[in-house]
């Protein structure tokens, strides 16, 4: 399989919106499609159609009061008329309507997860899922150690609660043991995981060729091989300190992003070449500059092609897939085409 460029979505933003969000999400309220986006300055959800059909809307949310939520930094549609949001408070999520009106606050620290202590993570690619199917909401609650320690990668990774009742919450998804006592740094931790068909929870660990696949019929963990076409797993670092982690992670190999395409019954991995951190200008590099490429694995999870991306020109960790195509943004920090737009190509899978 290859990826081919077929179109080009642009969305005209307000000025007090931004080009680079930290979250974007597809969702579909009522049968329209739209593309939910952050925005963490105004402490928004904006909401743009992604038909013509349809208006662009907002939801505004209050830090403190009655309906206060804190922050928002990530979030999932629960119904076409309810939200999960995860805040700057992170022993806690809130449900609300699409008016930004308070309907329920679940608590996230009744139960202790397996491993180290937790800190519920909401900020990380794709922080909330919603399974529609069994009407459990999961949450990224990975153990908060340091980073130059081991442990990071060990314990329950997510916090799974039922149809809203957070006194039935249980922590989930236990890695595997051998993973225990790596050591990669800070920017290694950027895990990426999405829910696939109502059944899987696809993890894609930043050092770790295979992904890991969590079955929610069977309550069991396999692993499959997605590695890219070009590195193998990154090594540990070797003597871990409290500087030096970005150095060792541009210069490492890495992988980062996961997206689902439903139409085409296609998962999405970014990955990610190590090279050198000053460039021949004499500049630092940052993880924005690593070469990167898409890797495409099948509903059988068997990887079947991997497709290069051009060199600082894809801003890759602003991406969805809709209408069967992976949408990523050209908004690349050291390429970008507007500031007021937020520009995404869409890439269509088709057989070679």
């Amino acid at each position: 399989m290859t990826l081919t460029p077929v179109d080009t979505l642009i969305f005209p933003l307000g000025y007090r919106s931004n080009v680079y969000s930290k979250y974007v999400k597809k969702v579909e309220i009522n049968g329209a499609a739209y593309l939910g986006v952050v925005n963490e300055n105004t402490n928004e959800l904006e909401f743009y159609a992604l038909s013509k059909k349809e208006n662009d809307f907002k939801v505004q949310f209050k830090v403190e009061g009655p309906n206060g939520v804190g922050q928002i930094r990530g979030f999932e549609l629960m119904a076409d008329s309810s939200l999960l949001i995860g805040s700057t408070y992170r022993i806690r999520l809130y449900v609300t309507d699409l008016e930004g009106n308070l309907l329920e606050t679940l608590r996230t620290d009744i139960v202790e997860r397996k491993g180290n202590p937790s800190i519920q993570l909401y900020y990380t690619q794709q922080p909330l899922m919603f399974d529609n199917a069994r009407a459990d909401a999961f949450v990224y609650a990975r153990g908060s150690s340091d980073y130059s320690e081991p442990g990071k990668w060990s314990g329950t990774m997510f916090l799974k609660i039922h149809d809203n009742n957070d006194e039935s919450a249980e922590h989930v998804f236990e890695l595997p043991s051998h993973l225990y006592e790596y050591v990669h740094g800070a920017y290694f931790s950027h895990s990426s995981h999405v829910m696939v068909n109502d059944r899987y929870i696809a993890f894609g660990i930043a050092f770790y060729n295979n992904l890991l696949i969590y079955d929610l019929d069977k309550d069991v963990l396999l692993e499959k091989e997605a590695g890219s076409k070009y590195f193998g797993d990154a090594l540990p670092w070797d003597n871990p300190t409290m500087d030096g982690h970005e150095e060792f992670y541009v210069t490492s190999n890495s992988y980062r992003e996961l997206a689902y395409d439903q139409e085409n019954q296609m998962l999405y991995r970014l990955a990610y070449q190590g090279l050198d951190y000053i460039g021949p200008d004499g500049q630092r590099r940052n993880w924005d500059n690593k070469p990167p490429s898409v890797i495409m694995i099948n509903r059988d999870f068997e990887k079947v092609g991997e497709v290069d991306l051009p060199l600082n020109t894809i801003y890759t960790r602003m991406y969805f897939t809709h209408d069967g195509k992976l949408y990523l943004s050209l908004n690349h920090p050291d390429n970008n085409p507007s500031e007021d737009r937020m520009v995404f190509v869409g890439f269509k899978p088709e057989e070679l």
